[in-house]
This record gives C-alpha cells, sequence and structure tokens, in this order.
C-alpha cells in the first residue's frame, strides 16, 4: 500500500518504480536543485555531487531499490524535498528527510513529519519510527524530540537515533 497524504501547507505521494515518463523527468530536474551541499551534508555519499538530471537518475533508482521514496510538493505543485522509509522489519520503518534549503526555517519539516506520524499510525502496521540524526544536526534532533520522538542509542559516525512508538 503506497502512502500518500496532505497538511495545511503540504502534498506527500509516494514515488514508485511505475512513475510516468512527464513525471519522472520533472523529478530528474528538481533533484540537483534540492540535493545542494548544505542540505546533503550529514547524509550518506550517494546524496553527494548530485548535479544532473543523469545523475539524478541514478540516485533516484538508488533510492528506489534501498527504500520507499516520498515527494514533498509545496502548495504551488513545486518538488520542495523527499522522505525516505526503509522498512526494517514489518515493525519497524526507519525515516530520513530532507527539505530543500529554501523552505528551512518555516515550520515544514514539523508539518512534514506530524502528517507522516498520522499517516503511518493509519495505514502501516509499524510499532515505531526510528530516525537517525548526525549529532552535529541539532535542527533535526530537537525537531525529533518536540515531536515526541526519544533518543534511544548512539550509532557510528556519531548519529543519534530517535525512537517514536505509533499507538
Amino acid at each position: 500500500m503506497t502512502i500518500s497524504f496532505e497538511t495545511q501547507r503540504l502534498s506527500v505521494i509516494e514515488i514508485t518504480n511505475g512513475v510516468a515518463w512527464s513525471e519522472r523527468s520533472d523529478l530528474l530536474e528538481r533533484v540537483p536543485a534540492i540535493l545542494t551541499p548544505a542540505v546533503v551534508e550529514n547524509l550518506p555519499p550517494y546524496f553527494h555531487g548530485v548535479a544532473s538530471p543523469g545523475s539524478a537518475s541514478m540516485w533516484l533508482e538508488r533510492t528506489l531499490r534501498d527504500s520507499r521514496l516520498l515527494q514533498i510538493n509545496a502548495q504551488t505543485r513545486e518538488i520542495i524535498g523527499f522522505l525516505f522509509i526503509h522498512v526494517e522489519n514489518e515493525h519497524h520503518a526507519h525515516i530520513g528527510y530532507l527539505l530543500a534549503q529554501e523552505y528551512w526555517g518555516k515550520g515544514l519539516a514539523t508539518e512534514l513529519l506530524q502528517g507522516f506520524i498520522r499517516a503511518a499510525a493509519n495505514k502501516e502496521s509499524w510499532l515505531t519510527l526510528v530516525g537517525g540524526v548526525e549529532q552535529t544536526n541539532t535542527a533535526s534532533a530537537k525537531l525529533l524530540e518536540k515531536l515526541g520522538f526519544t533518543a534511544q542509542s548512539q550509532g557510528e559516525n556519531s548519529q543519534v537515533f530517535y525512537e517514536y512508538r505509533l499507538s
């Protein structure tokens, strides 16, 4: 089952391998503008250096192979970011998100995750959501804590894992 939901300012739609060519083309054009060095600073290496539709296509294929990918659209229908879900097993999902830098500091990440938590609780069988955050990414750590995630453990490379229990 695919996940999609809307919030006051966002429309979030799961991307599947069967995305229409015209939509895929628009997506591949937008990805390099979103995955800027500041946005991907704390992300794995395959997020870095995505600067063309060709490298965006390779990034998209790898991302869809490794996880479920949700596209975040603003009210203008412009693609402004992504939410990633890696289902560890039927009860635990690891999540990550990113927004284009020009959308930082506007409360959109809070709105996104609140909407996602509601959608996940209603549509999925997961018991917990887990988000990994680099210790230097204090904004994401504070956001997760504000939403009720609790720090669980420190992983490799100074990453802290936060857990949210779905009801």
